[in-house]
């Protein structure tokens, strides 16, 4: 029997073309996996003063086998290990969760852009190629509320208030899915900075609200416990199309006057 490609390898027949540089498939609207993602984004919008944005487009993003097989390892372990052995349904606890990074390029911004750029300040295209490190935590933001690890959340507001773009001709925003294996997590609703890993017996820690944070949070602290899964790119809603009667009203308005 052969092995099963993992969906996201760039050898699965529905990612042909993808390489190197083109890591990138779109997603068609009536695609099942288009749906999750979709559902997973709006159900995570919760902060009740940002407005829900419009999805322009969902890309899968294709990974090549050196960089997944660690991935898939460590997958093995944690599914191997106590309180999870024996699990059938999800046995290592993978959940799709989001991370906002910082976009120096266009990537994905008119749905045909999938080629990664190689700008040094461009965390997105960064993390597309090479995946996620714990090294780069704190690089940005200074303030670590479980420690040195990698942050994502189910909160796709919350990740959304990360997501950045440097270049200024930008009109939507880009936001990562993540494929994170959790494990058996640590709760916490009070902050450890001092963090450098779950505590003993866990394999990630999720920070839930009540007392130190307002919305959930989840930290691996295992550079193979995560790996890209989609991009989502998004922003404000298109403007409604004009009626017919609206534009021939428009067009009278604008004829100049005979003299």
């Amino acid at each position: 029997m052969s092995a099963i490609i993992d969906e996201f390898s760039f050898k699965h027949p529905q990612n042909q073309g993808c390489g190197t540089h083109k890591r990138l498939v779109p997603l068609a609207k009536s695609d099942a996996k288009y749906n999750e993602v979709s559902k997973s984004f709006k159900k995570g919008w919760k902060h009740p003063k940002k407005k829900r944005p419009h999805i322009y487009t969902i890309f899968r993003v294709t990974v090549p086998d050196h960089v997944l097989r660690p991935f898939h390892q460590y997958r093995a372990r944690v599914a191997a290990a106590p309180g999870l052995a024996g699990r059938v349904k999800n046995p290592a606890n993978e959940h799709l969760l989001f991370h906002g990074t910082t976009r120096s390029c266009l990537l994905g911004e008119d749905g045909r852009s999938t080629r990664l750029c190689n700008l040094p300040l461009c965390s997105l295209c960064c993390v597309i190629r090479n995946s996620f490190s714990i090294d780069k935590c704190g690089s940005k933001h200074r303030f670590k509320r479980f420690g040195t690890g990698i942050y994502t959340t189910s909160c796709s507001s919350k990740a959304d208030d990360y997501t950045a773009n440097i270049e200024q001709t930008s009109n939507l925003r880009v936001i990562l899915v993540n494929r994170v294996i959790v494990g058996k997590p640590h709760r916490r609703k009070k902050n450890a900075t001092s963090l450098t890993e779950p505590p003993c017996g866990f394999h990630s820690v999720i920070g839930e609200p009540g007392i130190d944070l307002n919305y959930e949070e989840t930290v691996i602290y295992d550079n193979d416990a995560i790996r890209p899964a989609y991009i989502i790119v998004y922003g404000d809603p298109p403007p409604p199309p004009k009626s017919r009667f609206k534009s021939i009203i428009a067009t009278l308005f604008k004829t100049p006057l005979a003299t």
